[in-house]
């Protein structure tokens, strides 16, 4: 069986505090440590610190949603972290909900299994490297470009966190694993 740590977000939780907890998950031999994100700090850029200051132990985002970045983004910010981690981070997405979607980022929650769906795809294409060219129900993407860092690994997992039947579904279909998130 493999542990797992998820970092609690309420109240702002300092990075000296993130820090001792993951390097001490690491110690005890934990096979990961997740950083949520709602409306406190930004999940990236502190899985960025911890992969700095880590070796062994994998790092995700559990999770960040898929309406405040782009797909492309995603992908890119999975490479980015891929690199910075030497081969360790997994991206955690889901939808979240109208009140982060729409009240905290200013976005209308619409579609959001098909936003997902369409999300993954994406972003798989990005890490493989290809040029991309994508006519979705949500996003398009015409001109051919592709993402110009080399990740670790081509086909960083990615976990969605799901809880309805629907989006288990999806789940099943599309991703590497499920964080069961409430």
């Amino acid at each position: 069986m493999k542990i797992g740590l998820i970092l609690p977000y309420e109240g702002g939780l300092p990075f000296a505090e993130a820090l001792e907890m993951t390097q001490r998950a690491e110690a005890l031999g934990f096979d990961s440590v997740w950083v949520p994100e709602a409306w406190g700090t930004d999940a990236i850029s502190m899985l960025g610190a911890l992969s700095a200051r880590t070796e062994r132990i994998r790092l995700g985002t559990g999770i960040v949603n898929v309406f405040s970045r782009t797909p492309t983004l995603l992908g890119q910010t999975a490479a980015t972290l891929d690199l910075i981690s030497n081969g360790r981070f997994i991206l955690g997405l889901g939808t979240s909900g109208h009140q982060v979607v729409s009240g905290w980022h200013g976005m209308r929650f619409d579609r959001p299994l098909q936003r997902m769906r369409e999300t993954v795809e994406i972003v798989r294409r990005v890490l493989r490297q290809e040029r991309l060219g994508f006519e979705g129900e949500i996003f398009t993407l015409d001109q051919g470009l592709k993402l110009l860092a080399r990740p670790v690994r081509p086909s960083v997992p990615i976990f969605l966190a799901t809880l309805t039947p629907a989006g288990l579904r999806l789940t099943g279909e599309v991703a590497d694993g499920w964080i069961p998130t409430l």
